[in-house]
């Protein structure tokens, strides 16, 4: 496999990995309203532990395919990949998930973070 494409798999993955982080720590402090349980009952505490451990997992996912893209490419191309990746997932998921809307004002600062990370990469 090329070296680029490499880098692009590993930065992409790292990014769903930290939106990932995000989802799973949004989830596990609102677990009594997803699931309907009581606050105090066993069944949210364990479910919160659950995904707190999710959530470091998720975060030891995005260091560990982040530093592995880091061999098959550049520290710019790498982090551009990663945030582009990390900010779709996140959208993808708040809307379909948790009925988020994204503003214009979120995709217009969205779409120039890219373009500002494409330009230095030049």
């Amino acid at each position: 496999m090329d070296r680029r494409l490499k880098n692009a798999l590993f930065a992409a993955s790292a990014g769903v990995c930290g939106s990932s982080a995000g989802l799973f720590g949004k989830i596990g402090m609102t677990v009594d309203e997803y699931f309907g349980y009581d606050d105090q009952a066993l069944h949210t505490n364990l479910a919160r532990f659950f995904m707190l451990a999710m959530v470091v997992l998720a975060n030891i996912g995005v260091w560990l395919l982040y530093t592995r893209s880091l061999r098959f490419g550049s520290t710019l191309v790498s982090t551009g990949i990663s945030i582009a990746s990390n900010y779709i997932f996140t959208a993808l998921t708040g809307v379909l998930l948790f009925a988020e809307s994204c503003s214009i004002l979120w995709a217009c600062g969205t779409f120039f973070v890219m373009i500002g990370v494409i330009l230095m990469s030049i």
